[in-house]
């Protein structure tokens, strides 16, 4: 139970202390959100009003008591550029960045797993220096760079699917989840199925390729020094399968502080797809933000980093209880 208040208190702080950062680099910031929607030809009566109907012209201490007062209320407040309730903005593109960001850990989770325990049961074989190299690429490789790359070589020559997350409205699915994916197994709908999985294996493979990297160094780490110690060296003098002995013992404990790297990463992969999702013209989370970004959209700008600071802070307390259920051993206690 001490555990709990201490994480939950943990996590407040967390929530205020990124959207008073954000606050205050919005309030410095040299960008006139009037004139960013009204544009440049605005007259000084229209600027005026605009700051009178948005609060831009009252002081900075009172829009920050206004903000954490709405949202003691449960209001992250209205976009200024849509007009819209920010929640409802963010129930419109969120499930298209989860899709996105799940199926890019997924990636980086199978395929790092498998590349670094292949790479530590050969090790210093030729199998071990490709996966290697391989890891070596995913951790130098941006992002976006690799975006580009199959997006000139599956769109522009191959022609594989179009950007977007479907190629048409036809191949939207029934709204059960919000999920193209699952809705489209959830009726049954193959060719939907299909055509959203096209549009999301690339750009989750842009974003999980550096996943895949990381996941494979530590795995590869992991596995080599729980391979070398004296309960597996025991288990093998016995004549224990080695194929027990691997899956049972040594690929469990070794899992241990690769999920640590694979709850950041999701953590990353949620909050900083703005890039790829620009790229691939994925309508997310990551493209609205850009967006208000450009358009000075404050109050949505704000909205949107107090849901993302939240949801990272959540994967990291289902980490701790991952943690628990691979090794039992694992008590949480705060240490007096």
């Amino acid at each position: 139970m001490r555990w709990f208040v201490n994480r939950l208190i943990l996590l407040i702080f967390v929530l205020w202390g990124a959207t008073t950062i954000v606050f205050i680099i919005m309030s410095v910031v040299p960008r006139n959100p009037a004139i960013a929607m009204a544009g440049t030809t605005a007259t000084e009566e229209q600027l005026e009003k605009f700051n009178e109907r948005w609060g831009m012209n009252k002081p900075v201490l009172q829009r920050y008591y206004e903000f954490y007062l709405n949202l003691f209320k449960g209001d992250l407040g209205t976009s200024i550029r849509t007009g819209r309730p920010i929640s409802t903005e963010i129930k419109l593109f969120f499930p298209a960045t989860f899709e996105l960001a799940t199926f890019s850990i997924i990636i980086s989770l199978i395929a790092g797993i498998l590349l670094g325990v292949i790479s530590s049961l050969k090790r210093n074989k030729i199998i071990d220096q490709i996966t290697r190299f391989i890891s070596l690429i995913g951790v130098s490789t941006p992002s976006f760079w690799m975006g580009l790359v199959l997006l000139l070589v599956f769109y522009y020559f191959i022609d594989f699917t179009g950007p977007g997350r479907v190629s048409s409205d036809a191949f939207i699915p029934t709204k059960i989840t919000g999920f193209y994916l699952l809705d489209s197994l959830l009726t049954w709908n193959w060719a939907a199925f299909w055509d959203c999985l096209k549009h999301i294996i690339l750009p989750a493979i842009s974003l999980g390729f550096y996943g895949i990297g990381v996941v494979t160094r530590m795995m590869r780490s992991s596995m080599l020094d729980v391979l070398s110690m004296d309960y597996i060296k025991s288990a093998k003098a016995r004549g224990f399968p080695m194929k027990s002995v691997i899956f049972r013992h040594a690929l469990k404990n070794s899992l241990i502080p690769t999920i640590t790297a694979v709850g950041v990463l999701y953590g990353s992969y949620l909050g900083g797809v703005m890039i790829i999702e620009s790229i691939f013209a994925w309508p997310g989370l990551g493209s609205f933000v850009l967006t208000s970004i450009l358009k000075a959209d404050f109050p949505a700008i704000m909205g949107t980093v107090l849901v993302i600071a939240f949801l990272r802070s959540l994967i990291n307390l289902l980490v701790d209880l991952i943690y628990r259920l691979l090794d039992p051993r694992i008590r949480f206690q705060v240490e007096k």
